[in-house]
């Protein structure tokens, strides 16, 4: 009797495979928040298409009063600039002026086709419950308040909106829990409770 001994898992032995995206922050006069660093990167399968992004944002406080939560807008981008998947992460993380924050999400479902991560700050909620919102917020009249939609993530679950051009299915809008619940800033640890939106809060 022949004997091939023990069989061998080939893609085991295959080193993962990443592929980085450019990140560009887009300011916007008056806001209260910079980000000062980016990274996205691709997990590719052995056929170099897209398994997840992870993303890492850090980012500050420019403004001269305490913020309690930060929401950004991450929009996934293609060759032609086209949106090809956006989704809403709201922050809490107490910073007072000058602190910075750091954030990092893992988005599962990825568009083949995007080169770029576009990130903008949506809005910001300082710590006496006034807000600054984006002028892109007028383009969220239709849908309800500080929509998030919802997805799978590792720390924030996430999908495209639903105005999105992407070729990837969508699903229905629910709550996002905070990325970072439990964990202390700079300048302290306030968080709101896990299962509501900070921007829903105390207005």
């Amino acid at each position: 009797m022949t004997s091939f001994g023990a069989p061998i898992n080939v893609y085991g032995q295959v080193p993962g495979k990443v592929r980085s995206l450019d990140v560009e922050f887009v300011p916007e006069p008056g806001c209260p928040v910079a980000v000062t660093n980016g990274r996205a990167e691709l997990d590719l399968d052995p056929f170099d298409v897209p398994m997840d992004a992870r993303i890492y944002i850090d980012y500050k406080n420019i403004s001269q009063r305490a913020i309690s939560a930060v929401k950004f807008r991450l929009r996934f981008t293609d060759a032609e600039m086209k949106d090809r998947g956006t989704w809403h992460a709201p922050d809490m993380e107490l910073l007072a002026p000058g602190a910075s924050g750091t954030e990092k999400w893992k988005q599962e479902r990825v568009d083949p086709r995007a080169t770029s991560l576009k990130v903008r700050i949506l809005q910001v909620k300082f710590q006496d419950n006034s807000h600054w919102e984006s002028v892109k917020m007028a383009e969220l009249a239709p849908n309800s308040a500080g929509a998030t939609s919802g997805g799978g993530g590792s720390r924030m679950h996430s999908a495209p909106e639903s105005r999105s051009n992407s070729i990837i299915p969508e699903l229905p809008q629910q709550q996002s829990p905070p990325s970072n619940a439990g964990q202390k800033g700079d300048s302290g640890g306030q968080t709101a409770p896990a299962n509501q939106d900070p921007f829903t809060l105390g207005r």
